[in-house]
């Protein structure tokens, strides 16, 4: 009598295989998420050293420095202080002794209203197109925080170009003042921001002496 050896048939196989693709599947997803998470917590932390080094720049020198538009790290200059015109680029990172890049590998973005890139005063705003400002969402229908100095953020995990990216996030990638912060939406809006109100910058002017 013949003894036919007992095994595993290729359905069995594919069965066997299917069911742990679901268990790797269920087990790296929320892995991910926490990745995805601490990312975030440290991007937040740093915009906090950056809004702390920014102050600390102006409280020196009595402007804030432009952006970096050539991918040194350096403050590369504005081409004007009229209050009517904003600046964009990368964060002069080197200018003010930071890492160069967001957790995700990415220069951190910087645009400037062009009025606090020279000594300014008290009564100092920015006007038209010069205006930055942060938004609810992209209709801009509530704002936020309006006529800012400056802002800095990252365009998190999709780079504000790959997919999926909405109409919120296009409108951080659009080279205008126009901004839009709220809440992480996995899958979703992942833009990190922050930025330096009127009212702060004054009142660290003030503080320490340098104005009015």
């Amino acid at each position: 009598m013949k003894k036919y050896l007992s095994g595993f048939t290729l359905v069995e196989m594919a069965v066997v295989l299917i069911i742990m693709g679901f268990i790797i599947g269920a087990l790296v997803t929320p892995l991910t998420a926490q990745v995805e998470q601490s990312r975030l917590s440290e991007a937040n932390k740093d915009l906090s050293e950056i809004k702390e080094a920014l102050l600390g720049y102006v409280v020196v020198n009595g402007f804030f420095p432009c952006p970096d538009t050539s991918g040194d790290g350096v403050d590369d200059g504005c081409a004007n202080t009229n209050s009517t015109v904003s600046t964009g680029g990368s964060l002069p990172w080197s200018t003010l002794g930071l890492k160069s890049n967001d957790p995700w590998g990415r220069p951190y973005q910087y645009r400037i209203n062009n009025a606090f890139s020279a000594t300014f005063n008290l009564n100092t705003s920015s006007s038209g197109a010069g205006i930055v400002k942060i938004c609810t969402d992209n209709t801009c229908a509530n704002t936020e925080s309006a006529n800012v100095p400056l802002i800095v953020f990252s365009y998190g995990k999709n780079g504000g170009a790959q997919p999926p990216i909405g109409l919120d996030e296009k409108e951080n990638a659009d080279g205008d003042g126009v901004f839009v912060k709220h809440d992480f939406v996995q899958n979703g809006f992942d833009d990190v921001l922050m930025w330096i109100s009127t009212n702060v910058l004054m009142n660290r002017m003030v503080t320490t002496g340098r104005l009015p």
